[in-house]
């Protein structure tokens, strides 16, 4: 079984590289499997398809995503709401490292992948519905009617934020985009 998994790994970690490196259009499993130095008999032996590719890699970034924010939301007691967006924010730009395979698995499931794009929607509303959940575990009072709202905009944040980090126009003022949220739910 450790095989299998260190194979699939394997697989999954060559494809992340080359689809960050030249798009999921221009990666073929043909390369995925020489990048992972297996043989394509192999790569089908785990992978029918390089959607079934995508699709495993798509949920693994995605939980790695909703994990880090809701670890973020779940250790707020007891710090006041500028301190919980500061945080979040900060927590965005440590996510962004993975947010060119991020990007390019958005566009994909925008365009052209139906499988994809369900997947998406899915793990988004789980990501939405229990970063609420842990909003209103941890707001101030005064903010909990409010967690539907503000957990659409922070995973509307999170997206946004990390399409600014990959462009890298100009450096992200967190601390200034946390002072005006804050102002904003007051």
């Amino acid at each position: 079984m450790k095989s299998v998994n260190n194979t699939k790994q394997l697989i999954i970690d060559a494809a992340i590289k080359l689809i960050t490196k030249q798009g999921v259009k221009n990666t073929s499993l043909a390369d995925i499997a020489r990048h992972a130095n297996i043989s394509k008999g192999t790569l089908y032996y785990y992978y029918a398809s390089k959607d079934d590719i995508i699709a495993e890699i798509a949920d693994v970034h995605l939980n790695i995503i909703n994990e880090a924010v809701l670890m973020c939301v779940r250790n707020i007691q007891g710090i006041d709401d500028l301190d919980l967006v500061k945080i979040l924010l900060d927590n965005i730009s440590t996510i962004s490292s993975t947010g060119r395979i991020h990007m390019y698995l958005i566009c994909e499931a925008i365009t052209e992948n139906e499988a994809l794009r369900n997947q998406f929607k899915e793990k988004y509303r789980e990501w939405r519905l229990a970063l609420k959940d842990s909003l209103v575990e941890n707001l101030s009072d005064e903010f909990k009617d409010k967690a539907d709202a503000i957990s659409f905009l922070l995973i509307s944040i999170v997206d946004g934020l990390v399409m600014q980090s990959i462009l890298k126009a100009e450096p992200i003022p967190f601390g200034d985009i946390s002072e005006c949220l804050v102002s904003i739910w007051k």
